[in-house]
């Protein structure tokens, strides 16, 4: 019986110490839907780009590093579906993150999508249909829209989003992206 018990307590260690977050969930897939905030009317071909993040826990604190990402556009009716990587057992892959994006309008970028409800980490805007959130886009000013910060070139490992960005940089003058 002692035998059984260090060797339990050994693996919840090992298992603590190679930082597993999740010892089994679902991941995806995430549905939403994307209005304009004013007319409510949905927005189309607005670019959804998620990413995923592995956690590393260590003794001094953590950090996440870049896992994979996946991106859509809307459809004429503003909704969007991203597949999950499935099911994930004993995995340290997090929940996806998410950025919105529209040339013209306000962007919208969650933490993690479980918190999304929550408005912890997101936008208190956001409403929700069932479980599809409604994600709100303010549309831009002509002068707004030179004022507002682009999502940085870090932040866009995707084709869709560098090409909808690049329509934002051309309206303001500057280069695009490569």
């Amino acid at each position: 019986m002692k035998t059984k018990r260090l060797l339990f307590f050994t693996l919840m260690i090992l298992t603590l110490q190679i930082g597993c977050v999740y010892a089994v969930r679902y991941d995806g897939p995430y549905h939403g839907k994307v209005v304009d905030q004013e007319t409510r009317e949905p927005i189309e071909r607005a670019v959804i780009l998620g990413t995923w993040g592995v956690y590393h826990y260590g003794l001094a604190g953590g950090y996440t590093t870049f896992h994979d990402a996946r991106e859509t556009v809307t459809d004429r009716n503003g909704e969007f579906t991203i597949s999950g990587h499935g099911l994930l057992i004993l995995s340290s892959v997090g929940p996806m993150d998410a950025l919105i994006y529209k040339s013209g309008y306000t962007y919208y970028r969650s933490g993690p999508w479980s918190t999304i409800k929550t408005g912890l980490y997101s936008s208190k805007d956001v409403k929700w249909e069932g479980n599809v959130p409604i994600f709100p886009l303010r549309k831009l000013t002509e002068e707004e829209r030179k004022k507002q910060l682009l999502p940085s070139e870090d932040d866009v490992p995707s084709v869709l989003m560098r090409q909808e960005i690049n329509k934002e940089a051309l309206f303001r003058g500057y280069s695009p992206l490569p």
